[in-house]
């Protein structure tokens, strides 16, 4: 009987290899197809055929359109992005315009832009986070320019990676700056330092120069 078994769970294993052995025009059979054959979306190509895929479709979808159909029924062109409405100005997920003030308004910003959160130990902990994240290397853990970037470090005894002139937030000329200057410097740079607009949101920016206000205390 044991005999039996074995050689019917061989007969079956070779059958099942067998099956998946792929050659000439039988390229065998394919366990979830779509790992095998990833699809490389085109955002800007509308695909409106919605059977397009379907041999490769694994996920029953409720209108029952194939793996590769990308477009929007309801939309003109059936596009899935349309324009905004004429004459409108997109906000973040807390109602905030886009920042638009330029890099040489350095002087208005810091005179009128006004810290829109709260002083709360929340704000100042996730502030602390993100300077820690994108600060601490050149500005160092209390402010003092004496991050890693600018002091550099000691490699085999010989110094490297200097990187001069990163001021100390307690200095007499940054002592005082608002809120709203750390914002725009770190939106636009200054000097040295880069812009970070781009890598940082308004929200981040602002918990940052508060958590950089609490450095200067």
């Amino acid at each position: 009987m044991r005999f039996v078994t074995s050689l019917f769970v061989g007969l079956s294993a070779a059958v099942l290899l067998t099956s998946c052995g792929a050659g000439g025009e039988d390229q065998g059979t394919e366990y979830a197809p779509n790992m095998y054959h990833s699809v490389a979306y085109e955002p800007y190509t509308q695909i409106v055929d919605e059977d397009a895929g379907r041999w490769v479709t694994s996920i029953e979808y409720p209108d029952g359109h194939a793996e590769y159909f990308n477009s929007n029924k309801f939309n003109p062109s059936r596009m899935n992005m349309r324009e905004p409405a004429a004459n409108t100005v997109s906000r973040n997920k807390n109602g905030w315009l886009p920042y638009r003030l330029g890099k040489d308004s350095l002087a208005f910003a810091a005179s009128h832009m006004k810290n829109p959160l709260d002083s709360t130990a929340e704000i100042i902990a996730s502030g602390k986070a993100l300077y820690e994240m994108y600060c601490d290397h050149c500005h160092g853990p209390k402010g003092a320019g004496d991050g890693k970037v600018a002091a550099g470090v000691k490699i085999d005894g010989v110094q490297k990676g200097n990187y001069n002139g990163v001021p100390d937030y307690k200095s007499g000329a940054l002592k005082d700056i608002s809120e709203g200057h750390i914002f725009h410097v770190i939106t636009h740079g200054k000097g040295l330092m880069w812009a970070h607009g781009s890598q940082i949101s308004p929200e981040d920016r602002w918990k940052i120069a508060k958590y950089v206000k609490t450095l200067q205390k």
